[in-house]
């Protein structure tokens, strides 16, 4: 099954699409369903385990897969947490989507052969999903906002960097610290030629404004 996981995860992706565009309510209904199971299946398998036992899993389940696995079981339970929810089935939506979370949490950090950002690129997916307001509160998402900013400006992509890091900030209860750490990194970028700016994505004009407003964000924070 492993072997086989980058072809399974076209598979899902193409059934994905394939059931989303299905029009009519009945239609939607049953063909979710049914996809739903086809999931299931492909999950439990590579789990070597049954779908029954599949509500069973919790965080530490998920902890101790291997990367590559971890990985790719994360892909499989965003899918499964999607169509549960289109399904009404929101307490197993939640769950699902909880596990895609600690999966792609877990593996932001492992560098994939064949697609090196990965984990970031579905995590950032789930976190914009419906499914996530129920499942993942605004402290824990704004949690994985900053691990994402981290990630995006350890890589030096930098547009994706600055988008997860006012992300953040917008669900943080505890801004101050994030604040500095957004500035310290608005000072790292102005250091940077022009055009090695414009080749990460963005431009001077945009790195002094954000850093501006950082700054005026925390004279207000500090002030009250």
């Amino acid at each position: 099954m492993i072997l086989q996981n980058r072809h399974l995860e076209k598979a899902l992706n193409d059934l994905e699409a394939a059931y989303e565009s299905v029009p009519g309510d009945q239609h939607e209904y049953e063909d979710n369903a049914m996809a739903l199971e086809i999931v299931e299946r492909a999950l439990a398998q590579a789990l070597r385990t049954t779908v029954d036992l599949l509500l069973l899993l919790d965080p530490t389940d998920i902890m101790e897969l291997e990367a590559p696995l971890k990985a790719h079981v994360g892909r499989m339970m965003t899918v499964r947490a999607l169509l549960q929810y289109e399904l009404g089935q929101q307490d197993f939506a939640a769950h699902s989507a909880r596990l895609a979370c600690q999966a792609f949490r877990d593996t932001l950090a492992y560098r994939f052969a064949d697609e090196g950002r990965y984990a970031a690129n579905h995590l950032h997916q789930l976190l914009t999903r419906d499914v996530a307001g129920i499942a993942i509160g605004p402290h824990e998402a704004a949690d994985c906002y900053e691990e994402l900013f981290d990630y995006y400006a350890s890589r030096q992509i930098h547009d994706r960097a600055e988008d997860m890091l006012f992300f953040a900030l917008e669900l943080t209860d505890h801004p101050v610290p994030l604040l500095e750490r957004g500035i310290a990194y608005y000072d790292s970028l102005q250091s940077l030629e022009t055009v090695e700016l414009q080749r990460h994505g963005l431009p001077r004009h945009e790195v002094n404004e954000s850093r501006r407003e950082l700054e005026e964000r925390l004279r207000r924070q500090r002030a009250d």
